[in-house]
């Protein structure tokens, strides 16, 4: 490790040293001054599985995807928890990522205006401690896939779609924190429409279930084109079904993803320096 932070620019190092402290401080004030502290990113997205379950799942009687491999009959594995929760551990992290970064800024909103530091480091260590947050809940995950005896070295696959996630939500996220820095409705506007989206993403329902065309419009193409859709289809692979992620899927979210954070971060920081003197 000492050599290679000895071959970092001293920028790098600057950089690198910036988005740990920011790491180390948001995961401190997380739940500071709460009794349960870690345990809340543990409860908030079981409750959240809870809930969905017992509204699609014995409500709505949704069924899970059939897995094609099981090898019981009826398959334990062929869980609508499981299932959900799958997606949900993506789609936590992207909207924790989006939210955050504007957050995150806001943050620092007084520090940038009396010393200079590259500000995307603010957001960078935000989303690094979003991320340690996920590893819990991937924890918790392989117990339940355990459980279930439906576990397989797939589960893998299911740490990169985490970063895949996190750096199409930095990407997104760089861009609206800069507009929400002058125009506060950013923040409650992007609230709405993350909660819209959630139901454009199958993570609640089966991708069989949308129809090729509804009202004119080609919506199973559309929902296919969300990068998101790709990612959580990625994680349900790994983790529901137990199969390896195809190469056009991989490659493809990757692509997105890459090219999301360069564009988002490049856009934020051009415009970095603009906003550091906005109230």
């Amino acid at each position: 490790m000492a050599d290679i932070s000895a071959k970092l620019t001293p920028a790098v190092r600057t950089s690198v040293t910036l988005i740990v402290n920011f790491a180390k401080r948001e995961t401190k004030t997380l739940y500071k001054r709460s009794i349960l502290g870690w345990l809340w990113s543990l409860i908030r997205p079981l409750s959240t599985v809870l809930i969905y379950s017992l509204v699609f799942g014995v409500i709505y009687r949704a069924a899970p995807p059939e897995i094609l491999n099981c090898k019981t009959e009826p398959c334990k594995a062929e869980s609508f928890a499981l299932y959900l929760f799958s997606g949900l551990v993506i789609w936590n992290l992207f909207t924790a990522v989006v939210t955050g970064s504007m957050q995150w800024l806001k943050g620092v909103n007084e520090l940038r205006k009396k010393v200079y530091f590259p500000t995307e480091t603010a957001i960078l260590g935000g989303a690094v401690s979003v991320f340690l947050q996920s590893l819990l809940e991937i924890l918790v995950l392989a117990a339940i896939m355990i459980i279930l005896g439906n576990i397989s070295w797939t589960f893998v696959y299911l740490l990169w779609a985490l970063v895949l996630a996190a750096m199409f939500g930095l990407g997104i996220g760089f861009v609206v924190s800069i507009f929400n820095a002058r125009y506060r409705d950013i923040e409650y506007l992007m609230g709405i429409l993350l909660n819209i989206a959630f139901f454009l993403v199958p993570i609640v329902f089966v991708p069989d279930m949308v129809p090729e065309e509804a009202y004119g419009l080609p919506v199973k193409a559309l929902m296919n084109l969300n990068p998101i859709t790709t990612i959580v289809g990625i994680s349900h692979d790994a983790v529901y079904f137990l199969n390896t992620p195809s190469i056009y899927d991989m490659i493809t979210s990757s692509a997105w993803a890459g090219a999301a954070f360069a564009v988002g971060l490049m856009y934020f920081r051009r415009r970095s320096m603009q906003i550091s003197e906005e109230p």
